[in-house]
């Protein structure tokens, strides 16, 4: 039964996800919150836009925006359209709450300022990232262990040190030195592991590129984006992930935090530019 009157705008779209499932999760996440509603992709782009910020007290994004995939076919980046682009500047240095999580941090390709707002990119081909290029991103699906290392951190609130997932694990571009640690990966980062995203999508599986730059082992972290406070949660591939208790507890907290006053205030405390361009 709700608590209290917070409600929550879930993003989908893009990238296919078990809905029952996650609703599911989002049931026992939101389960002290009035509502989650759900908005689809492209529709929702519209909603997120600065005149909408407070309209809910955190929006959580699960979707793949400006990026086309389809199995078997090349992926298609898609260039932002101006005042979609002016929406989420608008929206971010406004300032609101937002969750992303797992594909979530392959949106918009063709927009560096969107990585530096979320903390990092999965690119599904390669491309450039900041000037420099990139190959496609790695992926792998196993059980790994992840590690609390920020404790005293109220996302971090409720779990164990130390916890199993049985997820997909990424190896691709993380801006270590803009972002909070929260949880660390123990998985085993060996490139032979992890199988390219571009050639997945196209139909030929093959390991991840040899020169491809090393991954991060921080796959959970809290930053501003703008003057919005930010949670990247890299784990939420699918039903195992969604009905695990600790992964329901992370989102909970992490929905939570990032609709309090004292996010708000720290996000505004230590404010970040959001490019345009």
């Amino acid at each position: 039964m709700a608590t209290s009157d917070r409600t929550v705008l879930v993003v989908t779209g893009g990238h296919s996800v078990d809905l029952a499932a996650f609703g599911e999760m989002l049931d026992a996440a939101c389960a002290d919150w009035a509502a989650w509603e759900h908005a689809v992709h492209p529709d929702a782009r519209r909603l997120l836009v600065a005149d909408n910020v407070g309209r809910w007290d955190a929006i959580l994004l699960h979707d793949i925006a400006g990026l086309e995939l389809r199995r078997g076919s090349e992926p298609v980046v898609q260039s932002v359209a101006d005042d979609v682009r002016d929406g989420l500047v608008g929206m971010l240095t406004t300032g609101q709450g937002i969750v992303v999580t797992h594909h979530s941090l392959a949106s918009w390709p063709a927009w560096d300022g969107w990585a530096h707002a979320v903390g990092g990119r999965f690119l599904y081909a390669p491309g450039r990232l900041n000037g420099v290029a990139y190959p496609a991103s790695g992926y792998r699906i196993g059980s790994h262990t992840l590690d609390v290392v920020d404790p005293a951190h109220p996302v971090c609130n409720g779990l164990p040190g130390t916890f199993e997932l049985d997820d997909e694990i990424y190896w691709c571009p993380v801006f270590d030195d803009e972002i909070t640690p929260l949880l660390a990966s123990r998985a085993e980062l060996r490139r032979e592991l992890f199988t390219d995203a571009y050639t997945a999508v196209i139909g030929s599986e093959a390991s991840l590129a040899i020169d491809h730059p090393p991954s991060s082992r921080t796959v959970a972290w809290a930053k501003s984006a703008g003057r919005s406070p930010l949670v990247y949660l890299q784990p939420g591939h699918g039903p195992a992930t969604f009905a695990n208790r600790n992964y329901r507890i992370l989102v909970a907290n992490a929905l939570r935090w990032v609709a309090s006053p004292s996010a708000h205030l720290w996000a505004q405390a230590h404010p970040t530019s959001v490019a345009g361009r």
